[in-house]
Parts: C-alpha cells; structure tokens; sequence
C-alpha cells in the first residue's frame, strides 16, 4: 500500500513580496481615510462659507430718486442730462431698459427695474411732457400717469483699502445670450462634468493650438470659482489638486446654477484705486457704465474677453490686445449661432466703447458723503452690515450739485486763490441737503468748511431778532417803528459806538425798512428791546441747538456758526416756521430688500405761520429794493427772500436765501481769518446769482395766512391807521393784534 503525503500549495509570494502589498493596503487605507476626512472638512468649510455670507458688499450711496408728476419744477434739458448721467441712450425703437427718445416737447423713456427704498419697480416705458421748466404730465400705454420716477444714480461705494468691490447679480437677470458666451469660452461642458473635467483641458489645448493663441481656458468654471473663493493665488500642483478637490465638493453639494451665479459675483474683472473689482454686474459698469443687461454682443463679448487677463487684456490700457482677443470672441460665438453674419459684422466695426476709468460712479462730491459717512455711523453701529450690500439713498440732487459747484468755480476763479468757500444747499420743505461744497477744490476730501467752520456770520443773524419780534403781534409789526439815530453802549470800561454800513442816520425808520436796508442801529435797538436770552431762544428754535451767550455786538453778527448751521436756521425760517432737522440720508436698505430705515420727520411748529410770512416778506423786500437787489434784476419775474452777512472788518461774506423749494447758505473767507475785503453783496450773493443761472429759479410763492391783512400803518408812529390817513404804509400785519387808532398819529 503506497501512503501519498498531502502538500500545501504555495501563494507564490516571498515574505517581502507580502510585507510590501501589506504596506500598500496599509497605506492606501490612510490615504483614503486621510482624503475622507479632508472632503468632510472641506465639506464643512465650503458649505459654511458658500451658504452664508460669501462675499464682502461694500455699502452702496445712490443720490436722491427724481419723482416725476404734472407740476413738478424741472426742464425737459434738465431731465435728458439726468438720463445721460444713468447711461440711457438714444434709441428709437424703445425696445428695452435704458432707452430714451426725445419728441418734440416730449421724452419717452423706458425705465429699468430698480430697487427702491419702497420696494422693487420692474422696467417700465412711459412718456414726459413738458412746458418750459415744469412737468406738464406723464403718459403710459396711451393713459394720463399721476406720477412716476427714475432710479437714482449711483454715487459711491464705501470701501476701505483694498476691500473687494463688487454689485450682486441674480442669474436671472444675466441675459441667455451671455451666459451662453461665457460658458462658449470658459466651460462648455459646464452642465455635464461633475465639477472637473479632462475632456476640457483636451478641449481648449486643441482649439488654442488652432487658434495661434490662447483663446479658451481649461479650467472648469467651478474650478475658477474655486481658485477665486477658496484657494491662494499662488501656481502649485497643491493649489491644483486642492482646487479640484474643492470644485468636486462644491459640484456635489449646490446646483449648476447655484455655481453660475456665484461664478458671476466672483470672479475677479479688474481694479479701481485699491480695490479689486469681481462680478460682471459690477464690471459692466466699471467698463462701459450700465448694467448687464444692457451690454451689446460687441461689449459683453469684450467683458468675457477680460476676464481670461483683467491686467493683460485691460481696454483702457491695451486697446488692441483687448480688441483682439474680444474679435476671436465675436467669431466664435457666430461659429456655434449666437450670432449671425450680419450681427457678428456689426460688432466688429464697433469700438471698445469702455468709458474712462472710475466715470462709473458719479460720486465725487466728497463734502457731501463726509456728511452721509457722519450720519451713517450714528445709524448703522454694526460694521459687519456695512459689508452686507447696504443701499443708503441720500437726499444729494445732482443737478443742484452740478450748478453749485459750477458757481463756486465761475466766482472763485476771479478772487484771490486764498479764499475759501461752503455751500450747503437743501429742499427745506423735506429737511434734506441737495448739495454741499466744503472748499474751493470740490474734488479734495479734506477740510470741509460747510461743516467744520465756525464764523462769524454778521448780518445773517438780523432776521432772528426780527421774527422774534414779529412772533409778539401784540407788540410789533413790519410797520413798528425803530430808532436810526447816534447809540453809545457801554461794553466794560470802553463805549461801543456801532455805525450803518454807509455812516448815515436815517431817523425813524419801520421794521421792514431796517431789515431790507440791513441798518445796524435799528436792529440794535431792537435786539435790546427783546431782551438777548429772548434772542438766543430764537435762534435755539430755529434748529441750532448749542448754547449762545449773547452781547450787544451779537445783534450783529458776532455769533459763530458754520455754514450748515445758518442753513439749518434758515430752514426753519423758509419752510414758514416749521422745523425739520437737515439731514444726507433719507432711507437705508437691506441687499435683500428689507427696510433698515427711512426717515420719517414730522415738521415741528416753531414760530407761527404768520410771522414767519410777516419775515419772509421783509426779506423779499431785501431781494427787490435793499441789500441783495440784484436778484430783482437777474432775474426779472422770479421771486426770492434772503439776507446778506459781512463780519467784522471784512473777514467773512455770507448770503442766505430761497426760492420756492430750495435754500442756499453760501459763505466766502480765508482760512487765517484774514480779511477778504468783500461783503456779503460783493462775495456770497453772486455765487447765489451763478446758482440760480445754472439751474433756474422756482419763484418763491407763499400764501397768505387766514390771521394776515393788509393794513394801513402810519410811517411816523408806526401805529395801525384808517385808510384814509396820508404817510401810511400799506403793509401785510396779523390782524387783531393791534388796535386800528381813530387819528392818523
């Protein structure tokens, strides 16, 4: 019997041969649970980052909205250089947003949607008609509109140094024609790939080696938005491999379009100053000065060419290279139907079109956003917000900007280059500031003498201690009486001997006389009948509301205030005694249209109606016959109240004064507080004259009172009379308050 012993089959493997595969599994192993552990943390990271706030969105400063309706005070030239300065262009077919065509007396204007403060209004076409500088009405689809408004302009973001500047756009506000052109040069496997793509990269070697150049890109746009998002800038393989790994989690976690749309709001576009720009929405502007939506094949196409090299490819820089590589663009969309012949043609004989550089914010008013900047950090605390995309709409009119800086300049250039200059425009009836000028230099942001500057302001005060005495009707009317004769007052151990600005002595004079005349002694004597804290009352309810410790030489100006001090009081005076606060900003709103605030002030009654009335009409008389007289004759047919101020020994010239819905404070001296060897008359009041030539006059219109009448009242005693007494003034009094005597003393 033959035993048949039973062997074990070897694996074929040395000791070696197993310790390396089981060094490999090992190691495999830790690299697959290392490469697991990361895609959750870049998971983590990614999903946080992507789905919570993804970008810094500097707070956006727009001027005020123009409210249009029948009636409203604006010329059909003041409203065609309002839609040039949002970018309208004349286009007759009205065929989209951003359209205009003037008709005769008539624009048809087709609005784009806008975001207001009140909430969204989509695109809409209606027509403006007009007579001479007035609204006459609005039409739509054929049908009498009561009102309508233009969206405001765009005046500045508020970015700090080096902060990313962008504008968010919503994917469906990207019209089809340009998202297909980007993803034609960038991505065209966009919607299949899972975030990287082979195939790509073979893709473009190909048709760059065809095209002599580099024409498209191998990197999907998810690994763009990655490398721009996530990763450092820097060419490594890690920075690749990374970058990959990120567009494959980002890929995994969100929709395509999710994707897209933060492709469009990140990716990098350009510079201005020391910002970098990202997101089409904000370069549209940046380079050709409107939104998106708007841009022409031969302007997106030059958009999407920039992005391959923001620098290299820069239009304003390297006009030809840009031109190139946007051409390739255009030729490539006709290739594949986003344009046929005659389309693609016609882009080509277009030019670049890019407009100069920083003209797409219209914010170089550095006077008037110092005092947004001021009130912005009183209303919004939190600093994180202010990189949350705040729309802040202000009170700023550009068109009354525009006039008072062109009146600083046209006066200015004739003075000694020493003397300074404010200007605070506002719509007193709103409370709101049109326009400030803080210097000579409107573009320089620095000193901002409307603000800061505290002067004296000379015979601006004469109006305050009149309409304190007309707020006492029992006592005093335009017709009172007031002594203009020889005053000595004591003032420590020396006699104070004021003088008329001519050295003349008039004897009696009335009210109205002495403020139109701006006679010294007059108001003198009656500053002094009213008592100074009665004075300085005043002049805490007409809106300045620091503390004032009065002397005799106060009645005439030895007060220091700035300039939109003045304008605050004055504000009180024009808008008939009733206070509102001046202020920049009227409305704040959230990136996603929630209401953070609005301003909402109610006029606060501070002198009754009639004396205010009673002032203003002695102030008209000052526009017609007395200080300021050359108004009358500037402008025949127009209607102004306003007041002269000269201080001391010449040092400061101010002018303050209204028509039917602006004031305007204007001041003139040095710095050094030098005398300037001006008046009020000579210096302020023809930058106030400019003004009015460069944005024309809403003749002032006021009501009468039901409490106010005309009356008799003798000029020698200053006392009510009978009609039919001689040597009587024929003034507008607060009827009831005074007797009417029997004789005519």
């Amino acid at each position: 019997m033959t035993v048949r012993r039973k062997t074990t089959k070897k694996s074929g493997l040395t000791p070696f041969q197993r310790s390396v595969l089981w060094f490999f599994l090992k190691s495999a192993m830790v690299v697959f649970l290392t490469l697991l552990i990361y895609f959750i943390y870049l998971d983590s990271k990614i999903t946080t980052l992507f789905s919570g706030q993804k970008w810094q969105v500097p707070a956006q400063l727009y001027a005020r909205v123009l409210h249009l309706a029948p009636g409203v005070h604006l010329s059909q030239t003041q409203f065609v250089d309002e839609l040039k300065r949002l970018q309208y262009r004349v286009d007759p077919r009205l065929n989209g947003p951003g359209q205009y065509l003037v008709d005769g007396p008539k624009v048809h204007v087709y609005r784009r949607t806008f975001e207001f403060a009140d909430g969204a209004q989509a695109a809409s076409l209606f027509t403006v008609e007009f007579a001479g500088d007035f609204v006459q009405g609005l039409q739509k689809s054929g049908k009498a509109l009561a009102k309508a408004k233009m969206e405001p302009q765009l005046l500045q973001h508020l970015v700090t140094a080096e902060q990313e500047d962008r504008e968010l756009v919503q994917l469906k506000q990207v019209p089809v024609t340009i998202r297909e052109t980007l993803l034609l040069v960038e991505d065209r496997d966009f919607y299949s790939h899972h975030g990287v793509s082979p195939l790509s990269v073979l893709r473009a070697l190909i048709t760059n080696l065809q095209a002599g150049q580099t024409v498209q890109g191998g990197s999907t746009l998810t690994q763009q938005l990655a490398k721009n998002m996530y990763t450092n800038q820097e060419r490594t393989m890690v920075r690749k491999v990374n970058e990959a790994l990120i567009a494959l989690v980002l890929d995994y976690r969100y929709s395509k379009d999710q994707i897209l749309e933060a492709y469009f709001n990140e990716i990098f576009i350009g510079q201005f100053k020391d910002n970098p720009v990202h997101g089409l929405g904000l370069g549209s502007k940046l380079y050709f000065g409107k939104p998106l939506a708007e841009l022409r094949p031969h302007e997106y196409a030059l958009l999407i060419a920039i992005i391959k090299g923001p620098s290299y490819y820069d239009p304003r820089r390297f006009p030809e290279r840009a031109a190139q590589r946007r051409d390739l663009i255009l030729h490539l969309m006709e290739e594949h139907g986003l344009l046929d012949g005659e389309q693609t043609k016609a882009a080509l004989e277009q030019p670049l079109d890019v407009i100069p550089i920083g003209q797409h914010l219209k914010g170089k008013y550095p006077a008037y956003i110092d005092k947004v900047r001021q009130e912005l950090r009183e209303l919004v605390t939190d600093p994180l917000q202010m990189q949350e995309g705040l729309r802040v709409f202000t009170y700023l009119d550009p068109m009354a900007q525009l006039a008072a800086e062109q009146a600083v300049a046209e006066r200015l250039n004739k003075l000694d280059e020493k003397i300074e200059v404010a200007v605070v425009a506002t719509d007193y009836q709103q409370g709101g500031l049109k326009a400030i000028v803080g210097g000579r230099n409107t573009s320089f942001a620095g000193y901002n003498r409307a603000i800061s500057a505290r002067r004296q302001i000379g015979s601006i005060i004469k109006p305050v201690v009149y309409l304190t005495a007309l707020a006492q009707p029992a006592r005093y009317s335009l017709g009172s009486v007031l002594a203009d004769t020889p005053l000595s007052l004591r003032s420590g151990s020396k006699n104070w001997q004021p003088h008329n600005y001519d050295k003349k002595f008039r004897g009696n004079v009335p009210i109205v006389e002495a403020l139109s005349q701006s006679l010294n002694i007059p108001t003198i004597r009656l500053g002094l009948q009213l008592g100074l804290p009665a004075v300085a009352q005043s002049i805490e309810k007409l809106g300045v509301s620091r503390e004032f410790h009065l002397q005799p030489s106060s009645l005439l100006g030895a007060v220091e205030m700035s300039p939109l001090e003045v304008a605050q009081m004055y504000q009180t005076i024009a808008n008939k005694g009733q206070y509102k606060p001046l202020a920049a900003i009227e409305a704040i709103g959230a990136a996603d249209g929630r209401v953070i605030y609005q301003r909402k002030v109610k006029a606060e009654p501070r002198f009754q109606v009639s004396a205010a009335y009673l002032l203003q009409y002695a102030m008209q008389q000052s526009t017609q016959t007395g200080t300021a007289q050359i108004l009358s004759t500037q402008f025949p047919g127009s209607r102004f109240a306003g007041k002269t101020g000269t201080s001391s020994d010449y040092r400061d010239s101010w002018f303050s004064g209204f028509d039917h819905e602006t004031g305007l404070t204007i001041w003139l001296g040095r710095d050094d507080n030098q005398a300037i060897g001006l008046t009020g008359g000579s210096g302020a009041l023809p930058v106030f004259v400019n003004y009015f030539k460069h944005n024309s006059p809403n003749s002032l219109f006021r009501a009468v009172p039901e409490n106010v009448r005309r009356q008799s009242i003798s000029s020698n005693s200053g006392h009510f009379v009978q009609d039919s007494c001689v040597n009587v003034l024929l003034l507008p009094v607060i009827w009831g308050e005074m007797p009417v005597q029997e004789n005519c003393d």
